[in-house]
């Protein structure tokens, strides 16, 4: 009301409603940094300016940091309104970043390594400052020489946010077995050949397996 000329009557204005900021530019919070919105409807009965803000950061949890920003405004006589709140929250939303690791060729499958973490080396994120390398999982195609064996990791970062990268690793024995040739044998007569044993082949060998000896063919010079 009025009272010997003075104006006791505060301005009125309506804080912006409660918003949620997604920080894939920065970590903590700044002002230049989405929209945040602004008081609009500042009114009194003789005359006022903007309201103005001061803001309170919560960054106890760095995934969610919450920001109350508190509106104040004064009409020209100096009669203030009652303060409001706006509460921000800033998330990060930004997955973290890292390359597949280089193919690798091994002979057999016993050579296939085993899951290293430390094949991805340029892991990196908007916050976390050491995100979190997994072993995820191996696929194979199911064929064989060549096999293809998609290795998977996971890259996440402190706010939960993550991506996979994959290895192949590709199985392929071009390394043909060894075995020296059976010892020659001599008979007198035709009837007196052998039938074919596998056993006279006694040294066969190979990098990756156990190789199988079996009967071909017999071949005749004809001579008598």
């Amino acid at each position: 009301m009025l009272t010997d000329g003075n104006d006791a009557i505060p301005p009125t204005f309506t804080a912006p409603g409660p918003i949620t900021i997604f920080s894939d530019v920065s970590c903590a919070y700044d002002a230049s940094v989405g929209v945040t919105g602004d008081v609009t409807d500042e009114a009194d009965n003789c005359g006022v300016g903007e309201a103005t803000y001061s803001d309170a950061v919560d960054a106890t949890d760095p995934c969610n940091i919450i920001i109350t920003r508190t509106w104040s405004l004064v009409d020209d006589a100096g009669n203030p309104a009652a303060d409001q709140d706006q509460i921000i929250t800033v998330q990060d939303n930004l997955v973290p970043t890292a390359s597949n690791p280089a193919p690798i060729i091994v002979e057999c499958a016993a050579d296939v390594p085993a899951p290293d973490i430390t094949v991805v080396t340029d892991e990196a994120d908007n916050c976390t400052v050491a995100p979190v390398v997994a072993f995820v999982s191996d696929l194979s195609d199911g064929l064989s020489c060549p096999e293809t064996i998609t290795r998977t990791y996971s890259v996440t970062d402190d706010c939960g946010n993550s991506i996979n990268v994959t290895q192949q690793i590709i199985v392929n024995d071009d390394i043909l077995p060894t075995a020296s040739d059976p010892a020659p044998i001599t008979v007198q007569c035709i009837g007196d050949v052998p039938a074919p044993d596998v056993t006279v082949v006694t040294d066969e060998a190979d990098n990756c397996s156990i190789p199988t000896v079996a009967f071909v063919s017999d071949v005749s010079d004809l001579s008598l």
